[in-house]
């Protein structure tokens, strides 16, 4: 499978089931602003929750394919396979589909994403083993702790800031990669006396 990252805001995700497997899918994506539709039978507490708090359609009955079609991502979390299944079979090709505990029968699987500020790290063992997946994020934790999230935002500025300036690529290139020294993420006056030498060289 090909990991890639995507923009889900206003996207609208249909998510089969109401049990807290859904709840926690939909918890993973909100902070991208998605439209969620839930469909299911009995919904937990968790999920009625959250779809008040967040304004999420809920919708009680058992599923029909119907409510699939238009959604760009459809999440079948209910707790019989045979349905998710099913209903998997019946989706486009062209949808993006997640099967949960079933990852082979859909497209898409959901990663372990570690999150430091703009840094993202996703990791996954395409469903083989999700303990080593749940282990390499907790390793991966310590050794990007949170310092990075300030790091990233400052390579951010610089970026921005050097794109501006009337100075020659190689010149660009070898201040973006002076600060990938790690200095810059540690010392946070050696961000600010780079900020000032950018700012320098605009005058």
């Amino acid at each position: 499978m090909q990991p890639f990252f995507i923009n889900l805001t206003g996207k609208k995700i249909v998510i089969v089931g109401g049990g807290n497997i859904a709840a926690r899918k939909a918890k993973t994506l909100e902070t991208e602003h998605p439209e969620i539709t839930f469909v299911a039978p009995d919904f937990s507490e968790a999920v009625l929750e959250l779809s008040k708090r967040k304004g999420y359609t809920v919708i009680q009955r058992e599923a029909k394919p119907a409510d699939l079609n238009d959604a760009f991502v459809v999440i079948l979390a209910t707790n019989d396979g045979q349905i998710n299944t099913a209903l998997a079979k019946q989706l486009s090709p062209n949808q993006l589909v997640c099967v949960v505990d079933e990852a082979e029968n859909g497209n898409v699987i959901f990663p372990a994403v570690l999150e430091r500020g703009q840094l993202q790290i996703a990791i996954t063992t395409n469903g083989a083993s999700p303990k080593l997946t749940r282990k390499l994020k907790q390793d991966l934790a310590f050794q990007f702790d949170q310092t990075w999230g300030t790091y990233v935002e400052f390579l951010s500025q610089c970026r921005t800031k050097l794109k501006k300036l009337n100075i020659s690529p190689e010149e660009k290139n070898k201040l973006l990669e002076e600060i990938l020294d790690d200095r810059y993420r540690i010392k946070e006056q050696e961000r600010a006396e780079f900020l000032n030498r950018i700012e320098s060289l605009g005058e």
